[in-house]
């Protein structure tokens, strides 16, 4: 309409002229156009708590008054309890961390109802650009998501030191925490809430402290003394500390490089094996918040079967999961099954329940080269190509899964499996119909990305450091 001027309308259609003339405000009509600028706080409060949450991180850029209002305590605890009483399952994506082409590649697994990943899709680092990381060439692993909590995120960067960064990909809100010198450590990202107001039943502003927890691998077998590296937001300073174990550990193998450090409850989580990484000893426990000077221990559930590896843990809203892929009596296809435990009691040594047992020649799907993968499994008496990553933070019996180069939705009830994403194909070769895994997505390397209600804020650390590591 507006690239339309007065000079064109004779050669405009009588009937659309009409229409024209009517829409054009007409001056010395009554009506009255307000500008948006001049609308009281509160009148603008009410328009931007009905904004997507994106929609309304983008406005802060408007004005300087738009940054005041939004940015205000008032209007975020208001946007919550908005949206707390819209009954709106959290969004929530599922990040995939791995090498493809001698880079890294991330594949995002957003849930339906997103914001801010609307689509599956396999990413760089591009997401992070925020961050000051320098990415060497042919060195993959220099950066690295190493956890996340709710919607934040634990980069590692190594160059010359060891750098890590707390950050938001929404808000691209980001801290560096002081540098360490690179060792061989699993790392653990704890954050637990020291101040919360609710309203109405909904908590409405949350002010978290956390940890990062630099774990060393024991130097010796049955040991009781680990070595750890404790960073804190109250302090802003890393502190060396000597934690011991009321069981002995053994040095760090594949079963828990591969299983990670899991946090939930606001403690971590790791899998203990034996000398050989033959079979599962159990499961260590540390609470960085209470008991920093001890661990605790968990040992396995009884029916677990302690020599058949594939042992990953999770977490599903507050409660720690252990997830086995193994076999029956024998090793044919038909015996081969997978269990889900989930800890009831940490008290004497663990109290664990079953929850699930599914068998994958009961597993179903629509998706065709799924169809034909479990098919050729089965008349080759091959093991299934099935990998844990994650339990679906919202809905209990579902399970994400990887089948080859597939992401999977495995419902743990019913044995249905449903496409959620696929992995990038090396160099662009075809998987061979009986071939097994030509790379998995270890555990560790798979993060659940929260969106709340509004984004978790990244709060300045209260000390200053210099730019050398303390401990070079």
């Amino acid at each position: 309409m507006a690239a339309e001027s007065s000079a064109d309308l004779s050669l405009v259609p009588d009937s659309r002229k009409r229409r024209i003339e009517e829409s054009e405000p007409d001056p010395s009509s009554s009506y009255e156009f307000t500008n948006i600028n001049k609308l009281s706080d509160l009148l603008l409060f009410e328009i931007l708590f009905r904004l997507p949450c994106r929609w309304a991180l983008q406005c802060k850029s408007i004005s300087k008054r738009w940054l005041s209002l939004i940015s205000h305590p008032y209007f975020i605890r208001r946007y919550i309890h908005h949206r707390h009483s819209d009954s709106q399952q959290q969004p929530f994506t599922l990040l995939l961390q791995y090498v493809h082409n001698s880079e890294k590649t991330i594949l995002v697994l957003p849930s339906h109802n997103s914001e801010f990943f609307t689509d599956s899709t396999n990413v760089g680092l591009d997401f992070l650009n925020f961050l000051p990381l320098k990415a060497r060439k042919n060195d993959p692993f220099c950066v690295e998501v190493e956890a996340s909590f709710n919607d934040l995120l634990l980069v590692r960067h190594e160059v010359k030191f060891c750098e890590y960064f707390i950050c938001n990909p929404f808000t691209k809100q980001w801290l560096t925490l002081p540098p360490r010198t690179t060792s061989f450590v699993m790392v653990g990202f704890v954050c637990k809430p020291y101040c919360l107001d609710k309203e109405q039943g909904c908590v409405t502003n949350v002010h978290y402290r956390y940890k990062v927890v630099r774990i060393h691998s024991p130097a010796e077998t049955n040991t009781t003394q680990l070595r750890m590296e404790i960073f804190s937001s109250e302090t802003g300073e890393w502190r060396d500390s000597v934690v011991s174990s009321p069981r002995g550990l053994s040095p760090f193998k594949v079963e828990s490089l591969h299983a990670g450090v899991v946090a939930c409850n606001g403690m971590l989580h790791w899998v203990n094996t034996d000398e050989e990484n033959k079979f599962i000893k159990g499961f260590v426990v540390f609470d960085t918040f209470n008991y920093a000077e001890r661990c605790h221990y968990l040992d396995p559930p009884i029916d677990i079967s302690p020599k058949h590896f594939a042992v990953s843990i999770g977490e599903f809203q507050g409660r720690l999961r252990i997830f086995q892929g193994g076999h029956g009596r024998n090793d044919a296809y038909n015996s081969y099954n997978f269990s889900v435990w989930e800890l009831e009691d940490y008290s004497d040594a663990g109290t664990w329940c079953m929850k699930h047992k599914v068998h994958f020649k009961d597993m179903v799907s629509e998706h065709s080269e799924i169809v034909q993968i479990i098919k050729i499994m089965g008349e080759y008496e091959l093991p299934p190509p099935v990998l844990f990553l994650a339990f679906d933070p919202i809905d209990d019996e579902i399970v994400f899964l990887q089948f080859r180069h597939h992401v999977v939705l495995c419902n743990m009830r019913t044995g249905v499996l449903k496409m959620a994403g696929e992995l990038l194909r090396d160099r662009g070769k075809i998987l061979s119909e009986v071939s097994g895994f030509l790379w998995s997505v270890p555990t560790k390397y798979a993060f659940l990305l929260g969106q709340p209600s509004w984004p978790t804020p990244v709060p300045p650390l209260p000390l200053k450091f210099d730019e050398c590591p303390s401990n070079c």
